[in-house]
């Protein structure tokens, strides 16, 4: 059995993890989603304590801090800058109030602290709403009447507010990109660590098609792709694992390198829907069609069901790799399955700022002690610091900070946006990979961060298998399939 302290150090590495459950959640459910591996990390720090404090850290001369090199200091006392934050609240379909303190909890730490935004201290003015389209505009028709000089949309199910938003002239930053709009929509930022369904998928196929560690002697010409039906996975599906594999295949056209390099490959999707009892039917459809390798994301419980499944029809990972997103992250699910988990890949994301401190080194450290300090500091309940979403919101803060302090100028959220879309993957970011805004490929000029990593799950603990990969050139100059 895995202790809590194992996957207290495991989970960390999963920051991602909930981004892609996103395009595997059902948004039409009766519960507000989960992750067990934060509530394992969370009891794993009540057992084991809190990381270090703060003060504890001065005394051993380890001061945590976002900033790189030189930049203000201090308490912000300048005029005030209103940043507009739309967040998904109070809705048994989709709540996340994590994520609205994450984000308070850095503009608090950066106004005491680190001189604001240019000296201004920023006022976040938050709109809660529910899983609505129309919903989703009032809140965007709201911030944008308040006076707001930038938004941040957090997590949202239907990407209707961005119109409304760049009719004002009003840039956003989006935390977890998980719809086309996010990915697609001029005057928006979408910085969420792995691209967020963009990312994992498309870095999904790349892995299952030619990347694999072990299958250089193995010809992958046919690819299983169970999916997620759910209105986002069904997107996430079409146009970001079938696509990406027709353009591989030579059938559909595209500016990928990849583009028409396996003719013979062929796929087969299966749609599962969440919470589904016995998925032994869908499991059996992926047999059948006797792929070389398979791909799966989904939220964790469906993870591990459909792994149940096709082990009793006599699967096992070394007969045909099984490639999950970091959203089927579940370590007692892992455990309970035994020798069928064994070898096992899942995708994640560098540079976490949930994962423990021991053994961390530069940025990784800095950011990871900067949030595991900070966030409780400033008003982030302790049941809270170690969940991914709460996590992301105070990293879309620290990286429209670090932006900020780049402007030569006056502050405003215009120049921001400006910072923003010049970036070019050469500057480190907070609690994930550099920001390429300025190389996001058409039609996904949104997307500022793509990259992921991979694992491998050898039993007792998580390999390394690939530090760092950036599949999006996989749908460079397509079309978008929505479904």
């Amino acid at each position: 059995m895995i202790s809590r302290s194992t996957k207290r150090l495991l989970a960390g590495v999963f920051s991602v993890a909930l981004v892609a459950a996103a395009c595997g959640s059902d948004d039409g459910g009766d519960s507000e989603p989960t992750d067990t591996s934060e509530t394992e990390t969370t009891e794993a720090m009540e057992e084991e304590g809190e990381p270090a404090t703060t003060e504890a850290m001065e005394e051993e001369g380890d001061e945590p801090s976002g900033d790189e090199g030189e930049s203000p200091s201090g308490e912000a006392t300048g005029e005030p800058i209103k940043i507009g934050v739309q967040n998904l609240e109070g809705d048994p379909n989709g709540s996340f109030p994590e994520y609205s303190l994450g984000v308070q909890a850095a503009a608090d730490y950066i106004n005491a602290e680190l001189g604001g935004l240019g000296g201004r201290p920023i006022e976040i003015e938050l709109c809660k709403s529910v899983v609505s389209p129309d919903d989703s505009q009032r809140c965007a028709n709201e911030l944008s009447a308040s006076g707001v000089e930038m938004a941040v949309s957090t997590i949202n199910f239907f990407g209707n507010h961005f119109s409304i938003y760049q009719g004002s002239e009003i840039p956003v930053i989006v935390g977890t990109p998980i719809t086309l709009a996010d990915f697609t929509s001029a005057g928006v930022y979408s910085i969420g660590a792995g691209g967020g369904c963009l990312g994992v998928h498309t870095g999904l196929i790349q892995v299952a098609t030619d990347e694999i560690e072990g299958l250089e002697d193995i010809t992958v010409n046919k690819v299983g792709v169970p999916w997620a039906d759910t209105p986002p996975g069904v997107v996430c599906y079409n146009d970001l694992e079938a696509k990406p594999l027709d353009v591989i295949a030579g059938t559909t056209p595209g500016d990928s390198a990849r583009a028409g390099e396996k003719p013979d490959l062929t796929y087969i999707g299966v749609p599962i829907a969440p919470a589904t009892p016995d998925v032994t039917p869908q499991a059996t459809e992926v047999l059948e069609f006797e792929p070389d390798v398979i791909v799966f994301s989904a939220q964790g419980a469906d993870c591990w069901n459909f792994v149940d499944a096709l082990g009793r029809l006599g699967w096992t990972p070394d007969q045909t790799p099984l490639v999950l997103s970091g959203a089927c992250l579940d370590f007692d699910a892992m455990a309970a399955a035994g020798d069928l988990a064994n070898g096992i890949y899942l995708t994640s994301t560098e540079n976490g700022i949930l994962t423990p401190l021991d053994g961390l080194e530069g940025q990784h450290l800095d950011n990871a002690s900067t949030y595991q300090s900070k966030a409780p500091e400033y008003g982030m309940p302790d049941d809270l610091v170690f969940t991914g979403f709460g996590g992301q919101g105070f990293s879309v803060m620290m990286n429209i900070w670090e932006l900020a302090n780049s402007i030569d100028g006056d502050v405003t959220g215009a120049a921001i946006s400006d910072a923003f879309a010049a970036t070019d993957g050469s500057l480190p970011a907070f609690g994930g990979s550099p920001l390429d805004c300025a190389n996001a490929p058409a039609p996904y000029v949104a997307v500022c961060s793509a990259p992921i990593s991979l694992v491998q799950w050898d039993g007792t603990q998580l390999v390394q298998i690939i530090d760092r990969l950036n599949a999006i050139d996989l749908v460079a100059g397509t079309e978008l399939r929505p479904g």
